[in-house]
């Protein structure tokens, strides 16, 4: 067989892989359940909140401070903090197990914190564990990017 035939049955089967892989339920519910956290967020729902959020939710901000699920949402509920404008992209989804689902992405939302609006934009990893048929978010940690990689360009 010629190298272009070789290439070209590489190439069907990898798309027939491709077209007949079927979507992921856990994903799908998954992704459903984060784009619900931001409609929450945004609307200053902690009980909606407090519904996608496991009990032993450890919360990493940005800043590096740590929360567990009761401060999270009180926190949400002081009435000091408010979110509009908040979408996510760049979304990978990894799934170590079928009870995990790891989120990669971006994120950015305008954040009120006392009187004063910001924009937000963070890079973040979410992990969503399957407790009891309800996936809820077990863990969470964001960064700002700041542009100054130590890593040299190539």
């Amino acid at each position: 067989m010629n190298l272009f035939r070789k290439w070209a049955v590489v190439a069907l089967l990898a798309g027939a892989c491709l077209s007949t892989r079927a979507a992921d339920p856990a994903i799908d519910a998954v992704l459903r359940a984060d784009q619900a956290r931001l409609a929450a967020m945004m609307a200053g729902d902690g009980a909606a909140l407090a519904r996608l959020m496991s009990e032993e939710l450890r919360f990493v901000h940005s800043d590096g401070r740590i929360e567990s699920k009761a401060d999270y949402v009180k926190n949400m509920l002081a009435g000091d903090t408010a979110y509009t404008d908040a979408k996510t992209s760049g979304v990978e989804t990894l799934k170590p197990s079928t009870d995990v689902v790891v989120l990669i992405g971006a994120q950015e939302m305008r954040k009120r914190l006392g009187p004063t609006w910001s924009e937000v934009k963070l890079r973040y990893m979410a992990l969503w564990r399957n407790e009891g048929g309800t996936w809820r978010m077990f863990a969470w940690q964001s960064m700002r990017p700041s542009g100054n990689s130590v890593v040299p360009k190539k």
